[in-house]
Order: structure tokens, then sequence, then C-alpha cells
């Protein structure tokens, strides 16, 4: 039996608070721009959201590219069932400087103990960048300043 993914939530930031067990999360988003590939998104957080655990088992996420040849296996978590299965078990990481070898839709699948459960699509996008604006100047265009 393998278990319900209530949610899956891509974003900047994931933390959990000790005190009160909530998760928090900061900065969600579906795309990354970017003005050139390959490129790396600095910050990337995942969280999710299970119910129906029947079982202790293992959950593991890949990162790929829609069919490209991109993979990314990133390390597992073994994940216990809780005292009821309609209990909603929250997992969430951080990960650091996520490759995108190229401009287009990846995604994250969810994998229990080796069986693709779940998956969420993120886009990369090309984006030129303009040049931030220039403070305004202190004397009028045009205009030559006043003697003294």
């Amino acid at each position: 039996m393998k278990p319900i993914v209530l949610a899956m939530i891509v974003c900047d930031y994931y933390y959990r608070d000790v005190h009160t067990g909530k998760s928090v999360l900061a900065g969600t988003f579906s795309s990354i721009n970017s003005p050139n590939f390959p490129s790396k998104h600095g910050n990337c957080a995942i969280y999710i959201a299970l119910t129906d655990v029947a079982k202790k088992g293992q959950l593991q996420l890949v990162f790929r590219k829609e069919g490209g040849s991109f993979s990314m296996t990133l390390p597992p978590w073994d994940v216990d069932p809780a005292d009821n299965r309609r209990s909603v078990i929250e997992i969430g990481g951080n990960i650091n400087g996520l490759p995108l070898p190229e401009e287009g839709f990846y995604e994250f699948v969810v994998n229990w103990d080796g069986l693709e459960i779940f998956s969420r699509r993120l886009a990369a996008v090309k984006v030129a960048f303009d040049a931030p604006p220039q403070p305004p100047s202190q004397q009028t265009p045009g205009i030559a300043p006043a003697e003294e």
C-alpha cells in the first residue's frame, strides 16, 4: 500500500519550529527565471504532506528534466507510520544549489519504497534581466547650473 500525497510545495526556505511542530514555508514558486543556462538556483526547499502511511517506508525525491537525460537523486527519508493512518505526516528539506542544465520543464518525483507515487512540475525560463535604473541626476537635463 502506498501513501497519499496531500501536498507538495516548492519554495525558497523550509523550517520546522521545534516548539510547536509547525512547518514554516517561505517564497513558494512554480518557475525559476535565469538569464542563462546552465544555471543553479541558490535556495530551494521541498515540503511534502502525506497521509495513509500504513507501514514504515522510504521516501526519496528525484529531480529530473522532463523528457531529458538529466536526473538527480536526493538522499532518502525514512518515514515511520503514525498511530492513525488518517494522520498527516509532514516532511521537508532544503536543497542548496539546485542545478538547471537547460531551459524547460523539470519535475520533483516522489518515490515510496522505489515506486513513483507523485510528481511536481517546475519550469526553468530564460529571461533577459534589464540593467538596474540609474538614480536621477542632481541637475535638470539641458539647464546649466547656476553660477555662484
